[in-house]
């Protein structure tokens, strides 16, 4: 399957020169956890609400404090993009080992078409029929004083 197949299509981008603090109103408001930064129609970078969480204070009251600071100033640069035709296994794959939740889907001049993201592969595992799921390993690893030898 490729990412054509399974992006997200409708994606509310921002600008580089967008508040901080109008750029984490709108992850709110939207219930998103990420949003691709464009400039002169480009993918610029991508902002995540981790990104915006590290640079945020919060009051007693529970109201955020926030900087004077810009999208374009927190954002990652350069994502890492993928194109079109990319298959769903290798998106998963950079997924995981880069530890990143979203990937944009860029054209060949870099102009944003679609993002992928975590929960959209979760998604796809979730409705894949019964007998095609993946079968799944994991080893627990404990660190710290109560860990078993």
């Amino acid at each position: 399957m490729e990412a054509s197949m399974l992006m997200t299509l409708e994606i509310t981008t921002i600008p580089p020169e967008l508040p901080l603090e109008q750029a984490h109103k709108l992850m709110l408001k939207l219930g998103a956890r990420h949003l691709p930064v464009v400039a002169g129609g480009k993918l610029a970078g991508i902002v995540s609400d981790r990104d915006i969480l590290l640079k945020i204070g919060q009051e007693k009251d529970g109201s955020f404090v926030y900087p004077v600071q810009t999208v374009g100033e927190v954002m990652a640069l350069a994502p890492i993009s993928a194109g079109v035709n990319a298959s769903v296994a290798e998106l998963a794959k950079v997924m995981i080992s880069r530890k990143i939740d979203a990937v944009p889907i860029v054209t060949r001049d870099n102009e944003l078409i679609g993002l992928v993201t975590s929960s959209d592969l979760l998604t796809l595992v979730s409705v894949l029929p019964s007998g095609s799921q993946p079968t799944l390993s994991f080893q627990v690893r404990r660190v710290g004083p109560d860990a078993r030898a």
